[in-house]
């Protein structure tokens, strides 16, 4: 299924992303920001043991971080799953690198091992970049569809 349906629906999805589509970058614009955070949070306790503070930070930061991802996601799933399905597949992709980065995390801080930090970081990188991807890819399907 394209992104932009051809003839009637064309109408019916201009009209979705012109009215949603700024609402959902906007989600997904502070999902960015979030992760951002984390990179900002995560400097402060680079060494172990010390700068509790930062660390709780960016532990209560991931779940605002992920909260904010699935409401991205049902966003996108709800006012724009006929218009532009690739913001859908997109939003849950995130939704699952965040997961994962949640998870790797919590066995991060719950072990003390810090060998898992190789897999944290590129994939916080990754999930950065697909905030990037989704709002972007929101931007030319709205300009295409006016």
């Amino acid at each position: 299924m394209a992104d932009i349906p051809a003839t009637a629906a064309n109408s019916t999805a201009a009209h979705a992303l012109t009215r949603f589509g700024r609402g959902y970058t906007s989600l997904v614009g502070l999902v960015g920001l979030a992760i951002l955070l984390q990179g900002i949070f995560a400097g402060v306790f680079v060494e172990p043991g010390r700068h509790s503070g930062a660390l709780n930070a960016h532990d209560v930061n991931a779940d605002v971080t992920l909260g904010l991802s699935v409401l991205a996601a049902l966003y996108a799933i709800v006012l724009l799953r006929h218009a532009a399905p690739s913001l859908v597949t997109g939003s849950l992709v995130l939704v699952a690198l965040l997961v994962a980065l949640v998870a790797i995390g919590h066995a991060i801080t719950g072990s003390g091992d810090h060998g898992l930090t190789s897999l944290h970081v590129p994939l916080a990188l990754l999930a950065f970049g697909q905030t990037i991807w989704l709002s972007v890819r929101e931007r030319s399907l709205r300009k295409a569809a006016a």
